[in-house]
């Protein structure tokens, strides 16, 4: 099994190939074993990540970076009819403006040519991060411990005390304030480090991870699960933490530690692409001044006797105060065919304007080609309007922001005339 990351993306295939047998083009062959690494790993997962053929593995819509055992794996995103770009550089930009991380879109290691791979990116900063946490001091806090002690400190636990001391009649079990760095938010940074030495594959990550782990103060080792992060409010005093966290997040709970492969904890950073769409659009219509805008709404549009309620959600709800109605902005993470948009993308939009008191939607698709162009539409109910447009996220190759959210404005601002 190969040690260097094997680099794909989406929708592409890996096949096994017997000796001296070729593959046709646009697949990537793996060994043997590879593929049952693969196989093995999203039967256990039980995600959308891989579809596993007969000696095949067809990437799914997840991005980012897997590794287990001794196979690591980087997943970019790529329209299927799009030319070269940076999309390395791409998935970092979306997860550095969705999460508010401040991941490098180009990072480059010494010596090195090329940049590193998703997940070592994100170490990378995590480790810069807890450095200068540890620099600048980490949070303290009062909490209070319990023992049994020889003499009397803090009060006196009665109940405890007479439960455990009856025949000591020389100890004391006592309660007593500490004030010390063993608080949940340092417990998450350690556990964090403690992952990073277990699993980069980077041999200078792991010799730094080792040292900050050194310079860590005593704090407990309980294990961290997600409703930890649920439950931590960051204040003016540990608002510092909150880029270190969320990075801490990824590498804790993303990893499935309770997944293993040859012994070996299995790393699973992978993010859905239509999902990571959608966070960056709203992240950038929110940008936009002037306009208000909704996720996930959601309303009832079914009701059975005996299974519930079946609700929608549309992407996004943006309103205005000129307007006379809601736009509703649909976002879908592929390139339809013949840029022109499914009948189930239609039928889809065609609901949500009716169910959502809507006059105007639009079908929001990344542009794969410079060849496609916006189109408006009119559904023949109600006057109903139904558009589709395509955003550009690539400027010369490279992620570009300020592009993207002037688009959303004209977009914006043709809908506004329209209505």
């Amino acid at each position: 099994m190969r040690s260097a990351t094997m680099v794909v993306h989406e929708h592409q295939r890996l096949v096994v190939r017997d000796r001296g047998e070729r593959v046709r083009d646009g697949d990537l062959p793996i060994e043997q074993e590879e593929w049952e690494a693969l196989a093995a790993y999203s039967e256990r997962a039980g995600n959308a990540a891989f579809r596993i053929g007969h000696r095949k593995v067809t990437v799914g819509h997840h991005v980012g970076y897997l590794q287990v055992g001794r196979l690591r794996v980087e997943v970019l995103p790529k329209l299927r009819s799009a030319g070269d770009g940076d999309w390395r550089g791409l998935l970092l930009h979306m997860l550095r403006e969705v999460l508010s991380l401040r991941i490098a879109v180009q990072q480059t290691a010494p010596l090195q040519s090329r940049p590193g791979t998703v997940y070592r990116v994100m170490v990378e900063r995590y480790l810069d991060l807890v450095q200068g946490l540890l620099r600048e001091g980490l949070a303290r806090a009062y909490r209070e411990v319990e023992s049994n002690e020889r003499c009397m400190r803090g009060r006196l636990v009665v109940g405890q005390h007479l439960r455990v001391n009856a025949g000591h009649r020389e100890r004391l079990y006592v309660a007593y304030p500490v004030f010390d760095a063993d608080r949940l938010l340092n417990r998450i940074l350690h556990q964090a480090l403690d992952r990073v030495v277990k699993t980069t594959a980077d041999g200078d990550h792991r010799c730094r991870a080792e040292s900050l782990l050194g310079a860590f103060p005593e704090v407990g080792r309980t294990p961290v699960r997600a409703q930890d992060f649920e439950r931590i409010r960051l204040n003016r005093s540990t608002f510092r933490y909150g880029e270190a966290l969320e990075l801490a997040r990824l590498i804790l709970l993303n990893e499935r530690p309770d997944l293993r492969w040859g012994g070996k904890p299995v790393v699973s950073l992978l993010f859905d692409m239509n999902a990571l769409f959608e966070a960056y659009v709203l992240k950038q219509l929110r940008r936009v001044p002037g306009v208000r805008v909704r996720a996930q709404a959601r309303k009832v549009f079914w009701r059975g006797s005996t299974e519930g309620v079946r609700l929608l959600k549309p992407d996004l709800l943006v309103d205005a105060p000129e307007w006379s109605s809601p736009l509703v902005i649909d976002t879908k993470w592929k390139v339809p065919k013949s840029d022109r948009p499914g009948d189930e993308d239609l039928r889809q939009i065609f609901a949500y304007l009716r169910m959502f008191d809507a006059s105007r939607g639009v079908l929001l698709y990344p542009r794969a080609t410079s060849k496609q162009r916006s189109a408006e539409g009119r559904f023949q109910v109600d006057g109903l309007h139904g558009g589709v447009a395509f955003l550009n996220l690539l400027s010369d190759g490279r992620p570009d922001a300020a592009q993207v959210r002037a688009e959303l404005e004209t977009l914006l601002g043709s809908q506004g005339d329209a209505a």
